[in-house]
């Protein structure tokens, strides 16, 4: 290590072969390290996904939840002219939210799905079950 080190001519000191040696052993143990950060930050990512299916939706939210189905049912009945089918067209609304988010009540539903159960419901409207309903409760 002790040699004498000459400026080149266009002014660029020469590098040992240790010293490249030992750079390339960081470069390569630092791309172990990205990918290593990589796999951990997926892992993560997916843990966090994983908890925010575990939250449950607030009382007050699934209080709501079940206000705007019955809201909704009666919304139908009225378009539908079906009166007293409000029940019936609720469990309907109800049966898809649970089909689509795997949830038994609304209280079981994740917190993260509450914004698209509820486009769901606001958005129901099932014209084959309507019709099945209606006729149900036609004398």
């Amino acid at each position: 290590m002790g040699e004498l080190v000459t400026m080149k001519q266009n002014g660029a000191l020469p590098i040992p072969a240790a010293v490249v040696e030992e750079m390339q052993q960081m470069r390569e143990a630092l791309q172990t390290m990205a990918g290593l950060l990589r796999a951990t930050n997926e892992t993560m990512m997916q843990l966090q996904r994983q908890v925010r299916l575990l939250e449950k939706v607030t009382p007050s939210q699934a209080s709501a939840m079940n206000r705007a189905i019955r809201e909704r049912a009666t919304e139908l009945c009225a378009i539908y002219m079906a009166p007293a089918c409000d029940k019936a067209v609720a469990t309907a609304i109800r049966k898809a939210v649970k089909l689509r988010f795997g949830a038994s009540t609304a209280k079981d539903l994740p917190r993260c799905e509450y914004e698209v159960a509820m486009a769901q419901v606001r958005g129901w409207d099932d014209y084959k079950v309507m019709k099945g309903i209606r006729e149900k409760l036609r004398p």
